[in-house]
């Protein structure tokens, strides 16, 4: 592995080679490397491992190209509730195909094509040799734009949809020039890349019938639950009558995406767990995370909390010292799978 580090003015940039390295050696530092967010497994038996991965980093977001063999790429509950990440990777195959292993979902991704990961969910995906050009991005900044930000979870996206193609051309011309930006530049271009993103899901949304009627009315629905799920007087009640609509309307809209309940209350499952993983919340007890977050009672909170995370509240936050300790330090020096573990 080699680490590139940035200069005053450069963006931070890192660089994985199995050039010059053993196939044995690659593979296993390749593994490694790959275990701060998936279980990894080659497809077969490869006696000259060869993989190439190279990021650049964005201040919110991570840019990153892959060129590797065929593998499998597994995300478990159990691990989600461990490191506690929660951000969508849109990623587009450059060459090769990647898709769901359960053959679900519409086919899978080939060239040209935008596959969508939702890190906090659950999946089991593989590839044949493939090359791919990735955008991870935190949950907070992209799923505000979405009309239906839990919907998204490998997503199959044809690149022959016009933003689509838009967008895969962005991250090209974006990847191509980061070499040459300094932070400031990279920073700045952060949100146009999102919105571009945003506008491109949600344009394939309402074409696949994924999409219910008003979506930008379901869209400020969302960001107002993104916003305000800590505020204890948000009720169906209170969302139906800012927006002026009948909360027969509101469950309408909100059906296709689980319900307003379920909504509200996985927004909250999510705050809790950032809290629970934040040490600056270390002084608070699980209730008063639980209180704070809209749960009134303990073991409701437990109960959802581990359904949805796969551990207990308390098994979260000692996860989280864990963790927090192995990442004290700057971003010279780690590697770009540590760069999207530390996104928040």
């Amino acid at each position: 592995m080699t680490e590139v580090h940035p200069t005053d003015h450069s963006i931070p940039h890192s660089l994985f080679d199995s050039a010059g390295m053993g196939g044995q050696a690659a593979l296993a530092t390749w593994k490694d490397s790959m275990d701060a967010i998936y279980d990894v497994r080659l497809c077969a038996d490869q006696p000259a491992f060869q993989a190439r991965a190279e990021a650049f980093h964005f201040g919110e977001v991570v840019l990153t190209a892959y060129r590797c063999l065929a593998q499998t790429f597994d995300r478990s509950r159990a691990r989600i509730g461990r490191d506690g990440i929660d951000h969508y990777t849109l990623q587009f195959c450059l060459s090769g195909r990647h898709g769901r292993r359960d053959g679900a979902g519409g086919g899978e991704a080939g060239p040209g094509d935008l596959l969508i990961a939702d890190l906090a969910q659950p999946h089991a995906t593989a590839t044949s040799d493939f090359d791919s050009l990735n955008l991870t991005v935190p949950r907070r900044l992209l799923a505000p734009l979405l009309n239906a930000p839990d919907g998204q979870n490998l997503r199959y996206i044809s690149g022959s949809a016009p933003l689509t193609a838009l967008f895969r051309n962005h991250l090209i011309g974006l990847f191509s020039a980061a070499p040459a930006m300094n932070v400031k530049e990279a920073e700045a271009l952060v949100s146009p890349t999102l919105a571009l993103a945003a506008a491109a899901l949600n344009a394939e949304a309402q074409q696949n019938g994924l999409q219910v009627v008003d979506p930008l009315l379901t869209a400020q629905i969302h960001r107002l639950i993104s916003d305000r799920a800590l505020d204890p007087a948000i009720t169906a009640e209170s969302v139906a009558e800012r927006f002026g609509i009948s909360r027969r309307k509101l469950y309408y809209l909100m059906e296709p995406h689980g319900g307003f309940t379920t909504c509200l209350r996985e927004r909250r499952l999510h705050l809790a767990h950032a809290m629970l993983r934040d040490p600056l919340q270390n002084g608070k007890s699980v209730a008063e995370i639980a209180e704070c977050c809209g749960f009134t009672w303990r073991t409701n909170f437990a109960r959802s909390f581990r359904a949805r995370f796969g551990m207990t509240p308390r098994e979260a936050r000692a996860l989280a010292g864990r963790h927090a300790l192995r990442f004290q330090g700057d971003l010279p020096g780690r590697h770009m799978w540590e760069w999207i573990q530390m996104l928040r």
